[in-house]
């Protein structure tokens, strides 16, 4: 009778039917050996020296997979793993992430850039080890430092620049949040207002959607701040980003930030998503 249900079990196993998937109709193999050719040339992965079986996978499922999912340019994806190693303090996969990005014509400017953006979100401390990477990066390749200023505020109108590009950007509930803090508080509200969004979002070469993409790229790797991040969700789409350049954003993260957080992004995302409807 158990050889029968066994054999019973099997039979409805094996006429399962084959379900779809978006991994199907490529070479993996194939498509991440390229994709790695181009970012790195033919150097073996270095993890590949001690752990071959890992080192397989990480580059099948991030030079394979998610290359074929992420709908991003080079560019948007190469500074979001940029800022996502940079608040996790993962160097050594920083400056291999800053090579590849290189390699695949994203400027220096545009690095740089997506670094200093990051200091309101996770301190200048990381930002300055992160550039320590960056800048041993540039001067191997006969880059000259200091890369030029983009700034385009000065002590004056830092405040005011500020202020006026949060209003802008996410409109007259950041007037109603500052008049509801209280008089001891508000240093903190001229401070965001003057740092985050005057010193930092009003700076040249990265638009406001690149600069949305990574603050929502930081912010869901911390995993700590939600209203933090589905604000900029929103701040996202209302840049010009489309639903699916928000899940690139997700995707892109993914392997450096593991499922749990990922899937807790994708569910405000979609929360986000409904309420835009």
């Amino acid at each position: 009778m158990r050889s029968i249900l066994i054999l019973s079990l099997c039979a409805v196993f094996f006429a399962l039917p084959a379900f779809a998937s978006t991994l199907d109709g490529y070479d993996r193999a194939k498509v991440a050996d390229e994709n790695y050719l181009k970012m790195h040339g033919t150097d073996l992965m270095p993890e590949a020296v001690n752990d071959p079986e890992l080192a397989a996978t990480m580059k099948k499922y991030i030079y394979g997979d998610l290359s074929q999912q992420i709908k991003l340019t080079n560019t948007e994806r190469e500074l979001i793993k940029i800022v996502v190693l940079t608040t996790n303090q993962n160097h050594k996969f920083l400056k291999r992430v800053i090579e590849g990005a290189l390699a695949l014509e994203v400027t220096p400017l545009q690095i740089r850039e997506a670094l200093y953006h990051v200091a309101p979100y996770i301190g200048f401390p990381k930002v300055f080890e992160a550039l320590d990477v960056a800048n041993e990066v540039f001067v191997s390749k006969g880059i000259k430092l200091p890369l030029e200023n983009q700034g385009t505020t000065t002590d004056a109108d830092r405040f005011e620049k500020g202020l006026a590009f949060q209003v802008g950007a996410y409109g007259e509930r950041i007037n109603q949040m500052r008049d509801a803090t209280p008089d001891f508080q508000k240093h903190l509200q001229d401070n965001l207002s003057a740092f985050c969004f005057g010193d930092t979002y009003t700076r040249g070469t990265l638009d406001y959607k690149m600069r949305e993409m990574l603050t929502m790229a930081v912010i869901g790797t911390l995993g700590t701040g939600e209203p933090q991040y589905k604000s900029h969700v929103a701040g996202t789409l209302a840049a010009g980003a489309t639903q699916e350049e928000v899940i690139g954003v997700i995707t892109t993260m993914n392997p450096y930030i593991g499922f749990p957080r990922t899937l807790n992004a994708l569910r405000i995302a979609n929360e986000v998503f409904t309420e835009h409807k």
